[in-house]
């Protein structure tokens, strides 16, 4: 019998050889070494990398609880790849599914997106990186919204819900709330990766690709850029990839003050999802220094300075 993980609202990670590939009719697919770095690990989920002689994807695993969201998010995924971006789409199953469950899994079997780490230091690779998630957002203007992904207008349980990781922490939910009330119906909504970031994008000398689109949401499409800037040092110039963003987005610039706020919120929703993850044990992807306590640290110091940093992040626009 498997043993439990440390956290008993989670399964065990799964063993090699519990990986389904025979459910998309692979028998030429095996599991690869895959060296990466801490900060490309995730925290909700397992990958591996997997390769045939000509092919290369990312077996990728999610409770089967979280399979729906998952699911939604990646049909997201194919319709960004129907515009000619590439976003490490799932392969069907085959039996013509997006994912497959497995066990206590949710599993899908994606693109494998060539290419080199976006640069932040490079501006070339800024302003491609806007203007990729800025044709992002174009290509799913018309797209409804798929069942069981976040929605802006519905994130109460976040926001007023009572929690008991939140007793001692009651800043997280009156950030959420005041930054909600300062965007709402100011903003153009739509379609969002929700968790992009210069790792997630991946650049060939003729073309930029933005994978991991298991966190999909419907909300202010900007939230997106202000996810991306959060991750980016102080010293970044972010300049070039607002200025690629808005020639290729539907959000126009005069929207562009509202960066703090967004970043705000974001800063918030990290505190909330690393508040509950170090309450239930979830510590996938805590390694070395990122502990679910430190990371809930890091998120309160960007709320902070949510505000002037998006003045600053305006300022480099201009």
């Amino acid at each position: 019998m498997k043993t439990l993980a440390a956290n008993s609202s989670l399964p065990a990670e799964p063993l090699i050889d519990e990986i389904p590939l025979s459910l998309w009719g692979r028998s030429d697919l095996r599991v690869l070494p895959w060296e990466r770095d801490p900060v490309d690990l995730g925290f909700h989920s397992y990958t591996y990398l997997v390769g045939s002689d000509s092919d290369m994807y990312v077996a990728k695993c999610v409770p089967a609880a979280q399979g729906p969201k998952f699911t939604s998010g990646l049909t997201v995924a194919l319709v960004v790849e129907e515009h000619g971006i590439p976003a490490g789409g799932p392969l069907p199953t085959a039996q013509g599914e997006i994912t497959a469950y497995h066990g206590e899994w949710c599993w899908a079997l994606l693109r494998h997106l060539d290419g080199g780490r976006a640069d932040e230091n490079d501006p070339v690779h800024m302003r491609r990186a806007g203007e990729t998630l800025g044709a992002i957002h174009t290509a799913l203007v018309d797209t409804p919204p798929p069942p069981d992904i976040l929605s802006w207008d519905h994130l109460d349980v976040m926001m007023v819900a009572e929690a008991p990781f939140l007793e001692d922490k009651p800043w997280i939910q009156r950030a959420m709330c005041e930054a909600y009330e300062t965007v709402a119906g100011k903003v153009t909504v739509g379609l969002l990766h929700a968790d992009a970031s210069m790792n997630t994008f991946r650049v060939k000398p003729d073309s930029m690709g933005l994978f991991d689109w298991g966190e999909v949401m419907y909300g202010p499409l900007l939230f997106d850029v202000a996810t991306a800037l959060s991750y980016l040092e102080r010293s970044v110039d972010v300049g070039p990839l607002l200025r690629g963003y808005i020639a290729k987005s539907p959000v126009p610039p005069s929207e562009l003050p509202h960066l703090g706020a967004l970043l705000k919120f974001r800063a918030a929703a990290e505190a909330w999802i690393y508040a509950r993850r170090a309450w239930v044990g979830n510590d996938i992807g805590n390694i070395g220094e990122l502990s679910n306590a430190n990371l809930l640290d890091r998120a309160r110091k960007n709320l902070a300075s949510a505000e002037q940093d998006g003045e600053r992040f305006l300022s480099q626009y201009e």
